[in-house]
């Protein structure tokens, strides 16, 4: 624990830590990371954008495009992987778990607290999960954070180095995600204001140089979207148009409280359990770290959001856990917590072993050191390291063994060699990023059906979908000519919804009883285009 202190060595932990894993295809994802995320940067690289990223021929500007810089300029400098790409946030992981460790040591004044908050962080399901995948909501967190953490700075030793440098990391988050930036900076600021005279004091004292600032971020913030604005005005009201309605402002969302207590696994039932204790008249620190972590979750609850949105919140609610560590004197929350926490592993790990998948004993690993850990006081360490290692142990070497979004050898080769267009689906899910090729997606083929039979382009589509390939293309006086067909569990939006489209209980029992994966799987097939 002591050799953790250290910031540097706290990074590179985090970084092996998160890093397991993320060259694996049939690791977690989900359709925001194979359809859009990894492969937006290919098409950037493909076709020589970089001021506004593309996809599927068409503006990409429902996010900005921070994180698609990043990627391209990743793939161009390592070439076009999984790894490339994911290492990525990975690093972001790695600086929110840092940042995380440096406010908690400012705001507690103790370094041992920070560190702690740290690896209660780094032992949360929403960072093992989402620092895996190339998304854009944990690099927004980390960015967001690490502003917070030089404003802290800048408040005991007022210098503008400081506040510029928060200025810089508040626009670059702005860059990657939009508004939803300002929200974990801006609630500490908040919690702040609210709970400590002397911050108020300073940022009146200061109001110019805040100002000159505001300004800044302004300049570097904004100037992004005036442009794409002038280039691309119609796909820009587009997208704006429906962010506004995707996300159903004040509209309440109950969701993103079960949200909160998925990514928070297995820490959040700690602080349940304690939320409602009576407090000292003097802990001021707690109410402060409250004030932020629910300043931080309540805009979540008014639109509606995934659970990964709220990764933000996830900061304040580590320190406010390593500040009551100390004074726990039960450990009966945290093993409830966690064996919530070991439901979807044992559920994965009895799914892959009646099937006969394989990686289920990496289960016995986490297993054997609970076993030995959990449930004595084997000291602070150990109560810490028990959900990394457990998390590390499911998404690393459990799940990729599942074999979901397992491709055929020809299918990569034929990525390879040439494009090839998704219908509909879009399967196959990490086609793209393994051929190194972004390929396109379309829905109506009808209006490409003279271009893809003239290139000889193959066209796949899920099973359930090729009646309707068909009526399109005969629409259109063209006809799809089967070339071959594969069968694999696949991912259909969420990474744990791997069974195909359409199956239900009877399907689940068939592949129960027969043992055999059929009855769940997707079949993908491909064909080509051919006049009639």
């Amino acid at each position: 624990m002591r050799l953790l202190t250290s910031l540097p060595l706290l990074f590179v932990l985090a970084v092996l830590v998160l890093c397991l894993g993320i060259w694996e295809a049939t690791g977690l994802t989900g359709k925001d990371e194979f359809y859009l995320g990894l492969r937006t940067p290919l098409e950037m690289l493909h076709d020589d954008h970089w001021l506004v990223p593309f996809l599927d021929g068409v503006p990409r500007i429902k996010k900005p495009p921070l994180l698609y810089w990043l990627g391209r300029a990743s793939y161009e400098l390592f070439g076009a992987s999984l790894v490339s790409a994911r290492m990525l946030v990975v690093l972001f992981g790695g600086l929110l778990v840092v940042a995380t460790a440096a406010i908690g040591r400012r705001l507690s004044g103790e370094r041992t607290t920070g560190t702690v908050a740290a690896l209660i962080l780094l032992g949360m399901l929403g960072l093992a999960t989402e620092s895996r995948r190339f998304m854009l909501d944990i690099p927004v967190a980390a960015l967001s954070a690490s502003a917070f953490w030089l404003l802290l700075i800048w408040n005991e030793r007022p210098r503008w180095p400081w506040l510029t440098g928060a200025s810089l990391l508040l626009a670059a988050a702005f860059l990657t995600k939009g508004p939803i930036a300002v929200i974990v900076c801006g609630s500490g600021l908040l919690a702040l204001l609210i709970g400590r005279a002397d911050i108020r004091r300073q940022l009146f004292a200061h109001w110019p140089g805040l100002f000159a600032h505001a300004l800044l971020f302004a300049a570097l913030a904004l100037p992004w979207f005036y442009l794409v604005k002038q280039l691309h005005p119609a796909a820009a009201e587009a997208a704006f148009a429906g962010e506004i309605e995707s996300r159903q402002f004040f509209q309440p969302n109950l969701n993103a409280l079960f949200g909160l207590f998925s990514i928070g696994l297995p820490w959040v039932f700690v602080f349940a359990a304690h939320l409602g204790q009576r407090w000292r008249s003097d802990d001021d620190l707690r109410r402060l770290l409250l004030t932020w972590f629910l300043a931080a979750t309540l805009p979540f609850l008014l639109i509606r959001a995934f659970d990964r949105y709220l990764i933000g919140s996830l900061v304040p609610l580590a320190i406010f856990l390593a500040c009551l560590l100390p004074q726990l004197r039960s450990r009966l929350a945290f093993r409830l917590g966690m064996l919530v926490a070991l439901l979807p592993g044992l559920a994965l790990g009895g799914f892959a072993a009646w099937f006969g998948l394989g990686g289920w004993p990496w289960l016995l690993v986490p297993a054997l050191y609970l076993a030995w850990a959990w449930w004595n006081d084997r000291g602070l360490g150990h109560l810490l390291a028990t959900p990394i290692i457990y998390w590390t142990t499911l998404l690393a070497l459990l799940f990729p063994a599942l074999g979901i979004n397992a491709l055929p050898a020809e299918v990569v080769a034929l990525g390879r060699q040439q494009a090839v267009v998704f219908f509909e689906g879009p399967q196959p899910a990490m086609l793209a990023i393994l051929s190194g090729q972004p390929h396109r997606q379309y829905r109506d083929l009808a209006a490409h059906a003279a271009e893809l039979a003239q290139a000889g382009t193959p066209v796949f589509a899920e099973s359930d979908d090729v009646a309707l390939l068909q009526e399109k293309l005969t629409a259109a006086g063209y006809r799809a000519v089967p070339l071959g067909n594969y069968q694999t569990l696949a991912s259909h939006g969420s990474g744990l919804r791997f069974a195909r489209n359409g199956a239900g209980a009877a399907e689940w029992q068939a592949a129960f009883a027969s043992r055999s994966l059929a009855p769940l799987q997707t079949r993908i097939e491909w064909f080509r285009v051919e006049a009639r």
